[in-house]
């Protein structure tokens, strides 16, 4: 039973986080038009990526700088 509450808590958040995403995006864009608001969107997207990447990186360590077999 634990996993489904986790499962529906998991699901109302994503509801949630995406309404709120709706409302902002759409607020940006009536006030500004869709190129900046795409702009705020893809540099959003961008920053999620590269904080990804370096989580990424910092988990490997030192693996990539180990000799070729």
């Amino acid at each position: 039973m634990g996993y489904g509450l986790k499962l529906a808590a998991a699901a109302i958040a994503f509801l949630v986080l995406g309404i709120l995403g709706i409302v902002i995006f759409g607020n940006i864009w009536a006030r500004v038009g869709i190129g900046a608001a795409l702009v705020v969107l893809f540099g959003v997207l961008l920053l999620f990526a590269w904080n990804v990447d370096r989580k990424d990186k910092a988990k490997r360590g030192g693996l990539d700088e180990l000799p070729r077999v």
